[in-house]
């Protein structure tokens, strides 16, 4: 009698544990897809915009639906109250919402401020002898003390704890 040969099997094919592995695997995966997305679809079901959340979504928004802007021109929604300039003042409008009054320097003095020497007007006063330290501060005259204007009868005085004199009854 003939035996047959064994079969060999081919080294690239699935052994009988992977083929069962596998038939088992496929029925899981579909029910956890199938669950899946199923829970995902009831919370995209679930999540209402309330007419509120619409209407801002609506507002807020920078093209419509064909693509044109939805966006308003900035100062449309701006309310300008009635006013007037005085002469010389005239009322210029160049890319402000409601305007504003101007004239040139040479009609209307302007406060061309310039900063003097350090008490070049003489009011400027040392700071009290027992004053904090957070009267001093970091760098020169963190401070600055100036000379009291008292009443008739009244005294600079440095009272506990004050960085600067003031007024004091004798």
């Amino acid at each position: 009698s003939l035996k047959s040969a064994p079969a060999h099997r081919c080294p690239c094919s699935p052994g009988p544990r992977i083929v069962e592995a596998m038939k088992f695997a496929l029925p899981v995966a579909i029910v956890l897809a199938t669950f899946g997305t199923a829970s995902v679809s009831a919370s995209l079901l679930r999540r209402k915009d309330s007419p509120t959340e619409i209407n801002m979504g609506m507002e807020y928004r920078g093209e419509d639906s064909f693509g044109n802007t939805a966006l308003t021109p900035a100062c449309s929604k701006v309310e300008c109250g009635e006013y007037s300039c005085p002469t010389p003042f005239e009322l210029k409008v160049d890319g402000t919402c409601c305007g504003y009054c101007w004239a040139p320097d040479h009609k209307v003095a302007a406060d061309r401020h310039q900063v003097v020497e350090y008490n070049a007007t003489g009011f400027a006063v040392e700071q009290c002898e027992e004053a904090p330290s957070t009267c001093k501060g970091p760098g020169r005259n963190a401070v600055r003390c100036f000379k009291p204007s008292c009443r008739v009868g009244d005294v600079p005085h440095c009272a506990t704890g004050a960085c600067c004199p003031m007024c004091s009854t004798r």
